[in-house]
């Protein structure tokens, strides 16, 4: 049979991965000849830093280096001259030939068997990283200049139709046409320098990060560098030498921190069934909880939190009569209780306790370690009429977390306005910020509150069978397959569970006894967390 070439993506990933290290020590080495200082991070940090390896799922995960400009710059020179003699592929233009915001080097792969050539490509993609101003006010004003400037540039080198004769939808016509309108006569070459000399207008401040193609997290500079060594695959790369704002270690430090985290989670899901039983309400563990119970017969051992459902009715009974039966050291988070909360759910905190995670980190509310109550809705039976709902009702989600994003204080910069355009900045900035504090965070939260519950008064008259919690994930479940309540279970606690749990994980996870990969294994972007001597001698935390 003839032989024919096919484009696949490998199930073998020893093949993929060992040209992939083949071209990490190809960088490595030049960097190491020419002093250049490069760092392993997203994907490829991952893997280096839980495997020693690559991500194991094949070419569905990038091989990503990062350097300063200063060295992108001179390592892309060397590479473009000895592109032959490495035998690499130089990937850094666009179909339409306009330059790339990336440089991409790539190997072929290629297996050969009798009936057939199969052949992929392994990459890595060298991006530049470039200082960013150190007061967050400024650097939301140049990350939205820069971003402009980005997506006006790829606007520009994307109007070329792709080269294919399947139709195009109405919408990518309409599209391309605009976009010819706007730009077509325009030069990309103009707008691509001003790209480049905007995220050169900072040096040596505090942070860092990846502004173009797209920007990746923000890191202080003194974290990355100097760079650590670490094995990936059969080829050793740089890291950088504090890596948590990619990645988290998974090591017998961080499990005695979450077994202890679990403690105190434990010491709320026994209050708030006690409190529930006394009231005579209903509940189920949800989420991560119900997962734990029936995966491991308990905590997913990498969870730190615990999540429970109720009821509209059961929740809105608890917010009115659970406070009155919680112990003195128990918080009962609502809106009313602690105004600043930017949640449209409620948390039962402990006092005495912190855990400060990258989003509650600047925010001023309480921050102790909690369990989290998430009131389930009726919903339309119609699955037409369901997503129709759920849109409206994440629309209202929607306008109250952009309010509450934007309650900031006022803006510091350590500069003056270089431009007009910085002064119009800093200004619309303040005017939005003092319009946005006169939207009480109550009255979205009622918005939200009213549309997430429309139908529940209706609900018998409709003959509706399904609810659903719409935050922090959309999750639903017919209401025969909850009621009755039974009691399991969990850690050594009676709590109440659903009837079937079986359709509801399924629901929301799909093959729910499968275990993540060994790097999904961590809780919450966790920063801090503490518990006081007192606190932790009463609940008996630290005994085994």
């Amino acid at each position: 049979m003839k032989p024919i070439t096919q484009q696949v993506t490998f199930k073998n990933h020893d093949v993929v991965n060992k040209v992939r290290a083949d071209l990490l020590k190809i960088i490595d080495d030049i960097c190491l000849e020419n002093n250049l200082s490069y760092f392993g991070f997203r994907d490829l940090l991952i893997g280096a830093i839980h495997y020693n390896d690559f991500i194991p799922n094949g070419l569905k995960s990038k091989t990503e280096i990062g350097l300063m400009r200063e060295d992108y710059n001179k390592l892309c020179e060397i590479l473009y001259k000895k592109e032959k003699e490495l035998d690499i592929q130089i990937i850094d233009r666009y179909p339409s030939g306009a330059k790339a915001l990336i440089m991409t080097i790539a190997r072929p792969v290629v297996i050969e068997s009798e009936d057939a050539v199969i052949s992929d490509l392994a990459t890595v993609e060298i991006s530049a990283f470039d200082y960013l101003p150190n007061t967050e006010a400024e650097q939301k004003m140049y990350l939205r200049k820069v971003a402009s400037l980005r997506d006006k540039y790829n606007k520009m080198v994307n109007l070329t139709p792709p080269a294919t004769t399947v139709p195009m939808s109405l919408r990518k016509v309409f599209n391309l046409f605009w976009g010819t309108l706007c730009y077509g006569t325009k030069n990309p070459k103009k707008t691509y320098r001003k790209l480049l000399k905007t995220v050169q207008k900072y040096q040596n401040t505090k942070y860092i990060t990846r502004l173009i193609p797209r920007r990746s997290v923000m890191i202080e500079y003194d974290k990355v560098f100097p760079t650590q060594r670490i094995k990936v695959n059969h080829a050793e790369i740089n890291i950088p030498n504090t890596y948590n704002k990619w990645t988290v270690e998974i090591n017998d430090a961080l499990m005695e921190q979450t077994r202890t985290i679990q403690k105190i989670d434990l010491v709320l899901l026994k209050e708030f069934d006690r409190v529930c039983r006394k009231i005579g309400v209903g509940y189920f563990v949800c989420g991560g909880t119900m997962l734990g119970h029936i995966r491991h017969d308990g905590f997913i051992p990498w969870d730190d939190d615990i999540d429970v459902g109720m009821l509209r009715a059961d929740y809105d009974k608890f917010l009115k009569e659970g406070g009155k039966y919680l112990g003195e050291d128990f918080f009962l988070q609502t809106r009313k209780s602690d105004p600043k909360i930017p949640y449209l759910f409620s948390k039962i905190r402990l006092n005495g306790t912190s855990y400060i995670t990258n989003y509650n980190e600047k925010r001023d509310f309480h921050k102790g370690i909690c369990l989290d109550l998430f009131p389930f809705d009726y919903i339309p039976n119609s699955l037409n009429e369901r997503q129709r709902f759920k849109n409206k009702v994440l629309f209202w989600s929607n306008i109250h977390h952009k309010v509450i994003n934007r309650h900031k204080e006022k803006a510091i910069y350590d500069e003056k306005p270089a431009s007009l355009y910085e002064w119009w900045a800093r200004t619309y900035n303040e005017f939005r910020r003092r319009l946005v504090h006169l939207v009480p965070l109550k009255l979205t939260q009622a918005l939200y509150i009213k549309k997430a519950t429309y139908y529940n008064s209706k609900a018998e008259e409709m003959g509706l069978t399904t609810v659903a919690s719409f935050l922090p994930t959309y999750t639903y479940a017919d209401v025969k397959d909850m009621i009755p309540y039974q009691d399991i279970d969990f850690e050594g606690i009676k709590v109440m569970a659903l009837k079937d749990m079986d359709k509801f994980l399924t629901m929301q996870y799909n093959d729910y006894m499968r275990l993540p990969l060994l790097h999904q294994r961590v809780g919450h972007d966790l920063v801090s967390w503490h518990v006081d001597e007192e606190i932790a001698k009463k609940y008996h935390i630290y005994d085994d």
